[in-house]
């Protein structure tokens, strides 16, 4: 089974529907989606409407969770969306049924799950001990006891994102012959520098990460970010995203893949947020000139 693993969507359609037609074009069983469908961009109804149609699960991200309550220690830029996104979700777009239909699904989405299709698998936003708002970043490696502290709380691979970053940390038990146990950690970043490739407007992506395949050994455990598909801040512009392969025997494995989209167009749609006068709120420009650099 091949399942597309995205992650921190935010309201960027643009991103969302590139990696959708590419998702396509490569053949998959399922999609997945790790949360923040919502929050910074500027067409967060479109994404609430392809997630719920596309995925076959969906997790609430902090900034989903807080364009439905309310921005806390969110910064002014971060703060701003999510009240104009709040905003835009009580808009009757189309009408008052899909407007009912979408505030329904983000207040039932789950903070955890195991995936139906191999429980090994456990899917959360930010991590398995802080399942909306923990950061785990790639640099984190060096913070061992943090690592013994979220690899203890679950059994095989944990999918989580919440950090814009594709990586793969795997966790390396060894028994001494009195019985101690000793672990160690290595780090697997989603992509090769040497395969950068340039895109339609020039900007540069790691196209490498595509043959990347990564082989989830049994005896094992992994924590894996798919990256950031509205925006990716590992300094590579295109969207991020992964794909986890559950044979029937044998060992899981995931590869990681970058898609190119239009940012000039979001960055235009953050534009105009300005000259919506029905609304008390904008979104930042910052917000669309940052996905140019990919941080």
């Amino acid at each position: 089974m091949r399942t597309a693993v995205l992650s921190d969507i935010h309201a960027n359609s643009e991103a969302l529907r590139a990696v959708l037609a590419e998702i396509d074009a490569v053949g998959v069983d399922e999609i997945i989606c790790l949360g923040d469908v919502i929050g910074y961009g500027p067409d967060p109804l479109t994404c609430i409407d392809l997630v719920q149609e596309r995925c076959a699960l969906c997790l609430l991200g902090n900034h989903d969770f807080a364009c439905r309550t309310h921005p806390v220690n969110f910064n002014q830029a971060a703060r701003e969306a999510a009240l104009w996104t709040r905003f835009k979700l009580d808009t009757a777009w189309p009408d008052e049924a899909a407007r009912e239909r979408r505030i329904e699904y983000l207040d039932h989405l789950p903070v955890r799950i195991r995936y139906a299709a191999d429980p090994r698998l456990l899917c959360v936003h930010g991590s398995s001990r802080c399942a909306t708002n923990e950061y785990v970043f790639p640099d984190d490696l060096e913070d061992q006891a943090k690592f013994d502290r979220l690899f203890e709380r679950f059994d095989h691979v944990c999918l989580e994102g919440h950090t814009h970053m594709p990586v793969v940390f795997e966790q390396q038990l060894r028994i001494d012959e009195d019985g101690t146990e000793h672990t160690s950690y290595q780090r697997f970043v989603g992509y090769r520098e040497e395969s950068r490739a340039p895109g339609p407007d020039g900007t540069g992506t790691i196209r490498g990460a595509a043959s990347v395949r990564l082989r989830l050994g049994d005896g094992h455990k992994y924590i894996i970010n798919p990256g950031s598909v509205g925006q990716p801040r590992d300094r590579d512009p295109w969207a991020s995203w992964a794909i986890i392969e559950l044979p029937g025997e044998g060992d899981p494995t995931v590869s990681f893949h970058r898609t190119y989209y239009d940012w000039h167009r979001v960055l235009d749609m953050i534009r105009r947020t300005e000259h919506d006068d029905n609304c008390p709120y904008q979104l930042d420009e910052f917000l669309g000139t940052r996905l140019e650099r990919g941080y």
